[in-house]
């Protein structure tokens, strides 16, 4: 019972961390998804090129 508390409480913790991070960055996400965009169709980069380079 002590383990399965313990494990419980380890992916309760490891699960609200991924959560909150991926919350965190979804606004950095979506302004260099722009970027990348629009350097995209100025034909300054290829998107992989553009990746590398992040």
């Amino acid at each position: 019972q002590e383990l399965l508390n313990i494990l419980g409480a380890m992916y309760s913790a490891v699960f609200f961390l991924g959560a909150s991070n991926s919350i965190t960055v979804q606004p950095v996400v979506g302004v260099e998804r722009s970027v990348m965009y629009r350097k995209k169709a100025a034909g300054m980069c290829s998107a992989l090129a553009y990746a590398v380079g992040q």
